[in-house]
């Protein structure tokens, strides 16, 4: 996945939507198919992303004083983190 350098924070609402459709797919895609792509490179793809996005941020957020910026990244994340949990519910609720 190619991130952008710095990682501008107006556009981390699209950025993380594109990172959750992203890996629904591989998720799809792991589930459906044989071999195509192991767990463990997916895993490995998710926490380089997950590192990436977070250094971004950090640096980012490092200069930033304007707290409505703040509030703005925590509603990105608490959405991401949020969208994740019903994803995952919803994958465990296929595998039964």
């Amino acid at each position: 996945m190619i991130l952008p350098s710095p990682l501008s924070l107006s556009s981390l609402p699209t950025l993380i939507q594109e990172i959750v459709g992203f890996f629904i797919v591989e998720s799809h895609v792991l589930r459906t198919t044989i071999g195509f792509r192991s767990e463990r490179e997916v895993d490995e793809l998710w926490d380089n992303v997950v590192n990436r996005v977070g250094e971004g941020m950090g640096e980012t957020l490092a200069n930033e004083t304007d707290p409505e910026v703040f509030l703005d990244v925590k509603e990105s994340l608490i959405a991401f983190s949020a969208t994740l949990e019903v994803v995952s519910l919803f994958v465990r609720q296929a595998e039964c």
